[in-house]
């Protein structure tokens, strides 16, 4: 991996201690650049770099579309900005020059992408142009040649990383991942001999990333998003698995473009600082270890640094952690997910299921979070440190952990959020309390409204939803909803002469049954839903006023799905 940080650390304890010693010995000219080369998008964006020297420094550009923000800056760190014009045309490079006096000059390669939108077919031993099926070219070369807004097509086969991460290390195997570095689409799910027209079909024609290598070791992470922020523009997958990753060695990292990308977190899939739509992908069977270092971080999906993921039929599921994070770990990101799945994940420690920390946004629509596991705080569903959960039409089940920290379906610790709508959370399970929901340390708001939490299992002394000491003064909001046994009214408060009983009141899929069932009578319909969904900031998607099967609710049934 590049070193060009530790030389910036260094130079600036050269300058500090030379200033020591200007009697002993003669003055030398000192100037690093924080980079060789930059690619940059085809539209009208502004860039930086850095730069250390001891004295000042002049620059400029040879190209007339880049456009230096001043000539020349004093001695110190600064980051050299410009600006570039819109290209409409083919791919175009120019330099920028940074000179210290007359005895040292440095150049910055900066490459444009072409302004073209070109379309790539790809096949597992593609070796053409990539302009159609029948001169299919391979993922690599197709990426690298995509722009913003590029898509590519890619026939059903296996694909694994055959370059280096940007700024890896190349005589480190597992450093090789398929990196996605621009704002383009990868639609998978054709036939191996997709001809002309051919239309995609994930379920049948199977396309999948995976990240074993050939010499049998595993990538680090399978898939890398590494492509910047774009309002207008995003990352976008479809009808691909990701398999395979190994995410190991959390201590070490990659910068690109400012942003560090550890090597220990999200084995299958690392994203950062992107906005990226995910559609029928699957991301299974991947992993954490101590196989190179410190202990891996979220082995299914690890999203950091303002990332924005839009999920619609994706499986996160079957993945497995030595430390905290199984399936997805948001960290200071945000995902809206719909009719999607979190099952059968793992984790030796925190978030066996989906973790929010900190100041994550998560809000799921129609989705599971069933049969995942861990060792210690929040199985299926843990957030933290100032991070908010919204579940509509969810259903949690089967989420187990063996610790007496609490949180089997729910947890929430640090000043988070929980709000959640007609979804039923039923037969998780934890040694300590609160099987069904907790809340731990600081101030922890939650809020429950149309759902069924009850069955259950937690230490005798606590209930499906409970509290530690530290939140016992924050009062949950409850309404036409189910908790164990009691049932919540309009007013938040217990209708006498109801109860709940699972055993008896819920089928073989959790559904409510048998007459005088309170979960038939007491919840809340569509019209009332819709109105409720209203009063979020910002409002919530059109599925809160069906269920989970998309069935709009004409009654006033509880839980994820009304038949």
């Amino acid at each position: 991996m590049k070193t060009i940080n530790y030389l910036f650390l260094a130079l600036v304890a050269v300058l500090s201690f030379g200033s020591c010693k200007k009697d002993k010995e003669s003055f030398e000219e000192k100037l690093l650049v924080g980079t060789e080369f930059l690619e940059v998008s085809s539209k009208s964006e502004t860039y930086n770099f850095d730069v250390l020297s001891n004295l000042q420094i002049q620059v400029e550009a040879d190209a007339n579309w880049i456009q230096l923000d001043t000539i020349a800056y004093d001695k110190g760190k600064h980051k050299v900005r410009f600006s570039v014009h819109k290209n409409e045309d083919d791919e175009r490079t120019g330099t920028i020059y940074v000179r210290l006096g007359t005895s040292q000059e440095r150049e910055v390669l900066v490459v444009q992408e072409s302004g073209k939108v070109p379309v790539f077919y790809v096949k597992e031993d593609g070796k053409g142009d990539g302009k159609s099926w029948s001169s299919a070219t391979d993922l690599t070369n197709a990426l690298e040649k995509a722009t913003t807004n590029s898509i590519i097509y890619i026939a059903a086969g296996t694909y694994s990383p055959t370059k280096t991460i940007r700024n890896g290390d190349q005589t480190e195997e597992s450093d090789k991942t398929i990196e996605i570095s621009k704002n383009i689409t990868l639609l998978g799910g054709f036939d191996k001999n997709a001809q002309v027209g051919a239309k995609p079909n994930a379920k049948l024609y199977k396309t999948i990333f995976d990240g074993t290598l050939a010499s049998g070791k595993s990538a680090f992470h399978t898939v890398v998003i590494s492509a910047p922020y774009d309002a207008e523009a995003s990352v976008t997958l479809e009808g691909i698995t990701i398999t395979g990753g190994n995410a190991t060695d959390r201590s070490t990292n990659t910068t690109i473009n400012g942003v560090k990308y550890s090597r220990g977190q999200g084995g299958g899939l690392l994203v950062a600082n992107a906005v990226v739509n995910l559609r029928k992908v699957a991301i299974i069977n991947n992993r954490t270890s101590t196989d190179k270092g410190t202990a891996g971080y979220a082995a299914g999906v690890y999203a950091f640094a303002g990332a924005k993921l839009h999920l619609e039929e994706v499986n996160i599921d079957n993945n497995s952690g030595v430390n905290n994070g199984g399936g997805i770990w948001l960290s200071e990101a945000s995902m809206t997910a719909h009719s999607s799945t979190f099952n059968n994940n793992s984790a030796k420690g925190t978030a066996g299921g989906v973790h929010g920390y900190p100041n994550a946004m998560i809000t799921l629509y129609n989705c599971e979070v069933l049969g995942n596991s861990n060792t210690s705080y929040g199985a299926g569903v843990y957030m933290r440190d100032n991070s908010t959960v919204i579940l509509v039409n969810c259903f949690l089940t089967g989420n187990k952990s063996t610790s007496a920290n609490g949180g089997g379906a729910v947890m929430l610790y640090d000043a988070s959020n929980a709000h959640i709508i007609s979804s039923t959370i039923i037969n998780n399970e934890v040694v300590g309390p609160g099987g069904g929901v907790y809340r731990r340390s600081k101030s922890n708001n939650l809020s429950i409204y149309n759902s069924i939490i009850s069955g259950n299992k937690q230490a005798s002394s606590s209930a499906d939803v409970d509290a530690h000491a530290d939140n016992a003064s924050i009062v949950p909001t409850i309404k036409n909803s189910v908790i164990n046994i009691a049932v919540f009214g309009d007013q938040g408060t217990t209708i006498v002469g109801q109860s709940f009983v699972p055993a008896l009141m819920l089928n073989a899929d959790f559904l409510p049954i048998g007459p005088g069932n309170p979960a038939h009578n007491y919840g809340l319909d569509g019209a009332a839903l819709q109105s409720l969904g209203g009063t979020f900031n910002p409002g919530l998607h059109d599925a809160v006023k069906a269920d989970f099967s998309g069935v709009v609710r004409a009654t006033k049934h509880m839980g994820y799905k009304i038949n």
